[in-house]
């Protein structure tokens, strides 16, 4: 279980550290983006925008240091619950054709259902490493106790290794599913 949580934890902060840095680095179409959703009200998206972006930032950076991770895992399932409102409001409304937003290694797709239960079953990551404490990585513990040799000894490592190639392996689906939409597609037009 702490092993799962560990892995968890790591995979949530890659998404949450990559969608940030994409934010920034395009934050007028990430604006754009907020405005797309018509939520909320013209003066605020830029803040909006800017506190979405930094906030993914710092629950990223807690999660992968290890400080204070499980409540900015908390955090990380609050934002994802906000996403996941704002993805079936416009769903709702019939808007599908938007944007939405995320960025980094996860990308940007059009509004759907899918987008919804993907971020459910990050909602239920973050609550998971949440409940459940891991001295893996976890930096806190370890300027408390001084022992940093077992939380960021050779399991560290190979357990961080592992949850980079489970980031990897969920791209790739990812990318496959996407892949796989576009042939039909080509395939329906001849």
């Amino acid at each position: 279980m702490e092993i799962a949580s560990f892995i968890f934890r790591m995979i949530l902060a890659l998404l949450f550290i990559s969608s940030s840095v994409s934010k920034i680095k395009n934050s007028t179409t990430h604006a754009s983006m907020v405005k797309d959703y018509k939520i909320l009200p013209e003066r605020s998206i830029r803040f909006f925008a800017a506190l979405d972006t930094y906030s993914e930032l710092l629950i990223g950076l807690l999660l992968i240091f290890g400080l204070y991770y499980s409540w900015a895992a908390l955090a990380g399932s609050g934002l994802l619950l906000l996403y996941s409102v704002a993805i079936v409001v416009n769903l709702l409304r019939g808007r599908r054709e938007i944007s939405c937003g995320c960025g980094g290694i996860v990308g940007n797709h059009n509004l759907s259902w899918v987008l919804v239960s993907r971020n459910v079953l990050l909602i239920a990551m973050c609550l998971w490493v949440y409940q459940l404490q891991t001295t893996y990585g976890n930096l806190s513990w370890a300027l408390e106790t001084g022992n940093f040799r077992t939380v960021y000894g050779e399991e560290y490592w190979t357990l961080m290794i592992i949850a980079l190639l489970s980031t990897l392996v969920i791209l790739i689906g990812q990318h496959l599913g996407s892949i796989r939409k576009k042939v039909q597609e080509l395939v329906a037009q001849k």
